[in-house]
């Protein structure tokens, strides 16, 4: 009996001991968690600014044809709000970025199915994919998702220029013109000197 009171005696300390420790354990976790969230949601917050990037402009005429092409303009609107945006936007959008050029693949009008064009497509898609990729971990880098929405950036400037590209004028083409404004010029030249004499 007096073995059963000892025995009893001692879980009544130990008991308490142990709800004690692991309630400190469990409080712990619970702070080490708050952090955690806390961190994340500071580095969601913070903003990006890609702007060292040198925008590409459309010529008139590959601006006319993407204006019949919606999954460019889509994707080109994507890509210009992550310019100014937050880690966050850029999660939230990357998803969508890697879904619409995937649809810029399989869209690419007739006057674009170049050879360099599908290329440059198949780069912002490889790219956008690893965004996608980088903003899944848990543990995300905000300096590699913002290197990686600049180097989307910069794909999309490339296909820009392969876009402005198809429209350049061949040497010939270039070498009739210029004759042609020679031409024009020796005209209005001989016109004066007609009208002057």
């Amino acid at each position: 009996m007096e073995n059963l009171k000892s025995l009893f005696f001692k879980l009544m300390l130990i008991i308490p001991l142990l709800l004690w420790t692991s309630c400190d354990e469990d409080e712990k976790q619970q702070k080490a968690l708050e952090s955690f969230q806390e961190k994340k949601a500071i580095q969601l917050k913070e903003n990006v600014q890609i702007a060292d990037i040198k925008n590409v402009s459309l010529s008139a005429e590959a601006r006319d044809s993407v204006s019949q092409w919606p999954e460019f303009l889509t994707f080109e609107n994507e890509i210009a709000d992550l310019q100014y945006s937050s880690i966050q936007e850029i999660v939230n959008s990357s998803n969508n970025l890697k879904e619409t050029s995937a649809g810029l693949i399989s869209t690419i009008p007739p006057i674009f199915r170049e050879v360099p064009i599908r290329a440059r497509i198949n780069v912002m898609y490889t790219k956008a994919s690893v965004l996608v990729q980088e903003t899944s971990k848990t543990n995300f880098d905000n300096k590699l998702i913002t290197k990686e929405a600049k180097e989307l950036m910069i794909a999309f400037q490339n296909l820009k220029t392969q876009l402005n590209e198809v429209f350049l004028k061949t040497l010939e083409e270039f070498e009739e013109e210029i004759e042609k404004r020679i031409q024009q010029q020796d005209s209005i030249q001989q016109l004066k000197k007609d009208t002057i004499s």
